[in-house]
């Protein structure tokens, strides 16, 4: 258990908010796919914490990105500078970090533990495509994020704006796919709706390509004993605890 504190404070309209907190040990810890279990406030209202995902980490300081989707979530929004927050963590499976080379595959606010991942490959000199996709105009702030990795991202967009595509990522990702061909090695890894990792599962089998995927879900506890994140095998014999066994998984592990 350890006690982080707002350094700095970003929104985005009023759906999506980021929090870089300074707690030394998971800065130190944390690996990409990742996440903490964040106290909302004192006392027991609300009684659970809230699983969000490590954006990115400094020398004593880490980040988180979410958007406003619950009275947890929006509760956590109204903390300013200086605010303290009790935080578990690191906790979970993170991703495979030693690809030959990678792809990425993004959707709406899936970019938080993907940013992470791509900053460790960027880093470690890992060559990768990060591709984006977002349901509207209110979400392409996001595309900023990206900017911290030049010449190596596309985005996609479901209305029409300039300078990007216009559909859902996998509409990208499939388009971009059409003339490529896996070499050995290469890793995929996404986040984001189920439905969009769901097609995402499909391509990769029609196509052959190696899948990981960070699912967001439900959870209680972030050590596997409440049960409130199972989701069932592909081999139907019994269940995964996302908080525990994930929050990445090998996507032919599970059952869609």
């Amino acid at each position: 258990m350890s006690e982080a504190v707002i350094e700095e404070k970003k929104c985005w309209g009023e759906r999506f908010v980021q929090l870089r907190l300074k707690e030394e040990e998971i800065a130190r810890c944390a690996r990409p796919g990742q996440f903490v279990m964040v106290r909302v406030q004192e006392g027991f209202d609300p009684l659970l914490r809230r699983p969000l995902a490590v954006m990115k980490v400094e020398e004593s300081s880490f980040y988180l990105f979410w958007e406003i989707v619950g009275r947890g979530t929006k509760i956590l929004s109204s903390l300013n500078v200086g605010s303290k927050l009790e935080v578990l963590g690191p906790l979970g499976r993170g991703f495979s970090l030693s690809p030959s080379q990678a792809l990425i595959v993004a959707g709406g606010r899936g970019i938080t533990p993907l940013y992470f991942l791509a900053s460790h490959f960027k880093e470690n000199k890992i060559p990768f495509t990060f591709f984006l996709g977002v349901k509207d105009k209110e979400e392409l702030f996001m595309v900023d994020f990206l900017q911290d990795f030049p010449g190596a991202y596309f985005w996609s967009c479901e209305e029409p704006v300039e300078g990007g595509f216009c559909g859902t990522v996998l509409s990208l990702f499939h388009t971009w796919l059409e003339d490529k061909s896996f070499s050995p090695g290469t890793g995929v890894y996404a986040c984001g709706p189920e439905g969009m990792l769901k097609n995402l599962y499909r391509e990769g089998k029609t196509q052959n390509f190696p899948l990981e995927v960070s699912l967001e879900t439900f959870m209680g506890c972030g050590f596997g004993a409440c049960m409130s994140c199972a989701v069932e095998k592909s081999n139907g014999k019994g269940y995964f605890h996302v908080c525990k066994d994930g929050p990445v998984f090998l996507a032919q592990e599970l059952k869609w």
